[in-house]
């Protein structure tokens, strides 16, 4: 602490005790920003980052630099001091911008993709599961209006074909086929019917284990694929619903209003990055004590340890009366001498 207050000192001069606060708040604050900026900076390089970190540091003391040239009577250097601080606030403040855009916007990308991943996750699930539902209802239907599906296979019924159509064969090469070759086809129609129903049976079956299959690999991904919150996008849905709730009492922001919230949020975030400190250490040098003075009421040197300023004190009473006495009995020699007469003797 005593570093810190010894780097406030040289900085802004003696403090009184608000004074001193608001400069540890400004400095805290100070090294904040020049992180901040430093992590913008280094998305091109470390030198970058070095330069916009000290930038940070120089804008933060220039404007408490102007003004109080200014109120020392040293006008034209406050001016030229605030004219030269005001670009470097200006990008003091893209840097801030660019490194809260940058942020806010990467969680924001961050959250839709993975959110876009989450739900088709639980599409996937929601469609599995009505798959399943459409093929159990069909096979449950098949079976109820056919309920020999469930004691026969199409394998078995095509063996029943093609009885059928050697018995159909036999019977026209008796000739006369007629009755006998008509009934013999009307079996061998309903075989092939049979086996039509069966084979649609097996495919159902074969379908509803798949789709089994699939339903069961999809919600284990669903269950590990999180749905992420941001607050940042929380953030600006509260604001664009707000805006739009106060101007048309509606709650669906339109996307101008939804780019707008998004846009003011960065810029109020950097305005505060870039003005905060220097704010800090305007206030504190509002409280500077008077050039003798020190933080805690006594000047300091070159080293900050404290140096006494207090007054001499008094003379006694009976040192001062003395002084007095000596001085009449002097100037009553003179004027005796300068009569010519003898002085007398006076008792002290």
């Amino acid at each position: 602490m005593k570093k810190l207050d010894n780097f406030i000192r040289a900085m802004l001069g003696n403090l009184d005790a608000t004074g001193l606060m608001w400069a540890r708040i400004g400095v805290i604050v100070l090294v904040v920003a020049a992180a901040m900026s430093w992590g913008f900076g280094a998305e091109v390089s470390w030198k970058h980052a070095a330069f916009l970190a000290c930038l940070t540091f120089v804008a933060a003391f220039g404007p408490e630099a102007a003004h109080r040239a200014f109120t020392d009577g040293r006008r034209t250097a406050g001016i030229v001091i605030a004219l030269i601080c005001a670009p470097l606030l200006a990008i003091e403040f893209y840097s801030h911008a660019g490194y809260t855009a940058g942020l806010r916007g990467h969680n924001i990308e961050t959250t839709n993709v993975q959110n876009v991943r989450y739900d088709q996750r639980q599409d996937d699930v929601r469609e599995g599961k009505a798959s399943l539902v459409l093929w159990e209802k069909r096979l449950a239907d098949l079976e109820a209006a056919n309920a020999w599906s469930a004691t026969v296979t199409a394998e078995a019924l095509r063996a029943q074909l093609a009885s059928a159509n050697l018995a159909i064969e036999q019977e026209a090469a008796r000739g006369g086929c007629k009755a006998k070759c008509l009934a013999r086809t009307k079996e061998r129609d309903e075989l092939a019917s049979k086996i039509a129903i069966a084979e649609e049976k097996s495919e159902l079956t074969g379908k509803i284990e798949a789709t089994k299959r699939v339903l069961a690999k999809a919600r284990d991904t669903a269950a590990v694929t999180e749905h992420k919150s941001s607050p940042v996008v929380h953030q600006n849905a509260f604001l664009a619903k707000a805006v739009t709730l106060v101007s048309t009492g509606g709650l669906e922001p339109t996307p101008h209003v939804k780019a707008a919230a998004e846009q003011s949020t960065n810029l109020a975030m950097a305005i505060a990055g870039t003005g905060l400190p220097a704010f800090c250490f305007v206030l504190a040098g509002l409280y500077r004590r008077e050039q003798d003075d020190h933080p805690i009421g006594q000047a300091a040197d070159n080293n900050g340890q404290a140096l006494s300023l207090a007054k001499p004190s008094p003379a006694p009473a009976h040192t001062t009366a003395r002084s007095a006495y000596e001085t009449f009995q002097a100037a009553y020699r003179r004027e005796a001498e300068r009569m010519g007469v003898q002085p007398l003797r006076i008792a002290a």
